[in-house]
């Protein structure tokens, strides 16, 4: 599919909306970031959207309305009195709120739920796309799921290029952070996600709010999972002075390389290269509107590690702690794809895997890989084929992992048995890819030393296995949490 990256003209906002009504998906800009839109009550285009993202089906869309008659075909009458008041408060703007749903509305788009997550966006462009559309709008985040969110094209067309036909380029997004969720179907509202709208704020208006319960989450994007992440792992550090001084040198002194965010006034005091630092200003609206961008231009530069330095969890300081929290890379949300040289089957998985399922980020090892050792240049023009890269891959021995991973995923059965052999401690979580799939299919063939039609020839399988393992790989860390 080829991808228009046009400005938000009034042509092409019209444009969008003819997309819109034939049940495509379409960027557009908004004031907190870019959201991947449809038809809100298109069941088929919902799930483009799942596919699209690579998003879980479990996890529910915000659904964008133009004014109080359009909020009425989503959301059952008569509205809770909370509704009311903060809508008419902090409406069109930053604020999503939990309520009932009327039945008529996509499941997909309610994933599954009764309620339904609605908000009355500012941002001008999106507006005229639902005037224009006429009809309510489901959109998340217009990014891979995992990623951090979009705060301008440049960073929808990194993510979606080639999966969907326009992104609508309304400039950088002026918050910089996803809504604020609040439930108001209980008594008293709960904030499931911090955001735009400072918990202070809305409790001026409908007095303290309660904090969220493990089933109330579930009603709320982007509350449950890891989300808003980098390639680079994250490392989120707190306090000043020495103790600062000491965890960055622990972690500079690591392996790889390492990219530090903060203040500018914090960077001034820190000896690192400026090239691998990144300032979020100096108030907590300033980093706020620079967050994602700045993961993103750091991922750019391909550290290894990012230490992003922040403590302040007052207003929207708490929005962006729950960021950056949810961007920590933690062990047991990764996979470990395994081969034997790490060259050409295992980083071509990881590879493509990346290009598409970066909830849960894969990393590619090897049991006879000599480490440092580059892709072979065959594996890299074939995983480009599929947008993908592998310019900066460098093999490891799996004697080397120390993270256990969520699962272990090699290209053979004699591989499957030697790795439990050699990490006996993680037998449970090792397997051939047929074997997770629970399909007899047989090993994934070794191309090295053949041809780029081989190498094409195996990046295709694995391409056309990996939706699938994705299932398992869900279902998995749903169990397992």
């Amino acid at each position: 599919m080829n991808t228009v990256v046009a400005k938000a003209s009034a042509d092409q906002v019209e444009r969008a909306a003819r997309l819109l009504s034939l049940g495509e998906l379409v960027a557009f800009p908004t004031e907190t970031v870019y959201g991947l839109g449809c038809d809100a009550f298109n069941d088929q285009a919902a799930q483009k959207i799942f596919e699209v993202k690579g998003r879980p089906a479990d996890n529910p869309l915000i659904v964008h309305v133009l004014d109080w008659p359009m909020l009425l075909e989503v959301a059952e009458a008569p509205l809770p009195t909370w509704a009311i008041q903060l809508a008419r408060r902090f409406w069109p703007g930053p604020l999503t709120l939990v309520m009932p749903s009327r039945a008529s509305l996509s499941p997909r788009v309610r994933g599954g739920l009764n309620t339904v997550a609605v908000r009355m966006p500012s941002h001008p462009v999106a507006r005229d796309l639902l005037r224009a559309l006429g009809r309510p709008i489901a959109a998340p985040s217009a990014n891979r799921s995992g990623r951090p969110s979009p705060t301008d094209a440049r960073a929808v067309d990194e993510d979606l290029r080639g999966r969907i036909p326009l992104i609508l380029d309304g400039g950088p997004s002026e918050v910089g952070l996803e809504s604020t969720v609040v439930d108001i179907t209980l008594s008293p509202p709960a904030l499931l996600r911090p955001g735009g709208i400072g918990r202070e704020a809305l409790e001026t208006v409908v007095g303290p709010l309660a904090p969220p319960t493990q089933g109330g989450l579930s009603r709320s994007p982007g509350t449950r999972y890891r989300h808003y992440a980098p390639k680079a792992r994250v490392v989120v550090l707190t306090g000043d002075g020495d103790a600062l001084q000491s965890q960055l040198s622990v972690l500079d002194q690591g392996p790889g390389t390492l990219a530090v965010m903060a203040k500018g006034s914090v960077l001034a005091k820190l000896a690192k290269e400026p090239s691998r630092c990144f300032s979020l200003g100096e108030t907590a609206e300033d980093a706020a509107k620079t967050l994602f961008r700045g993961l993103r231009e750091l991922d750019r530069i391909d550290p290894d590690s990012i230490a992003v330095i922040w403590d302040t969890d007052q207003g929207i300081g708490e929005a962006i702690l729950n960021r950056l929290r949810k961007a920590e890379t933690k062990p047991e949300d990764t996979l470990l794809f395994l081969c034997s040289g790490n060259t050409c089957r295992s980083p071509m998985a990881e590879a493509l895997w990346n290009q598409r399922y970066a909830l849960v980020s894969a990393s590619s090892a090897g049991l006879l890989a000599t480490s440092g050792a580059p892709a072979t240049e065959s594996a890299k023009r074939a995983v480009a084929r599929f947008g993908a890269s592998l310019e900066n891959h460098r093999a490891r021995p799996l004697a080397r992992v120390t993270d256990e991973p969520l699962m272990v995923v090699t290209m053979t059965a004699d591989q499957a048995q030697a790795a439990r052999r050699l990490r006996p401690e993680w037998t449970s979580r090792i397997a051939s890819l047929s074997e997770w799939l629970h399909e007899d299919f047989g090993d994934i063939i070794d191309p090295y030393g053949s041809s780029d039609e081989v190498y094409q020839a195996v990046a295709r399988k694995l391409d056309s296995l990996l939706p699938r393992l994705w299932q398992v790989v869900w279902d998995r860390m749903s169990k397992e949490r």
